[in-house]
């Protein structure tokens, strides 16, 4: 039994630690994003025509509001996973890979804070 037990344990270990782990998160984002961006793909034309003012309204909206930074986020995250994969099979030099992937994810976890303010900002003005 506590083979098993063993055995089941250095197998999630090993799943959480490969790559079938970021290409569950990839997926999973890319299915998020897909209602997300038909609701842009339908909102976005009028929201192009519209006054400043009008845009300021749209985007307090809340319905607005929460499906636009949830599609900046998810796709945040997603771009992050798919350029992870990039420079990992394409940058053969490991100390470039290395700068490139903490670049990576400094600029990601800058983009994300960014939206995670302006999240903020939002919710006080309410």
């Amino acid at each position: 039994m506590k083979k098993k037990k063993l055995e089941y344990k250095n197998l999630t270990k090993n799943i959480s630690h490969s790559g079938l782990r970021h290409w569950w998160h990839q997926k999973l984002s890319a299915i998020l994003m897909i209602p997300l961006l038909i609701w842009l793909l339908i909102n976005l034309p009028d929201f192009l025509y519209l006054s400043f003012e009008k845009k300021i309204q749209w985007v307090n909206n809340k319905t607005n509001f929460f499906f636009l930074m949830s599609f900046f986020l998810i796709a945040s995250y997603h771009m992050k996973l798919g350029l992870t994969v990039v420079l990992e099979d394409y940058i053969h030099s490991s100390s470039l890979k290395r700068f490139l992937l903490k670049m990576l994810e400094i600029f990601t976890l800058s983009l994300i804070v960014l939206i995670v303010v302006l999240i903020g900002i939002f919710l006080r003005r309410l």
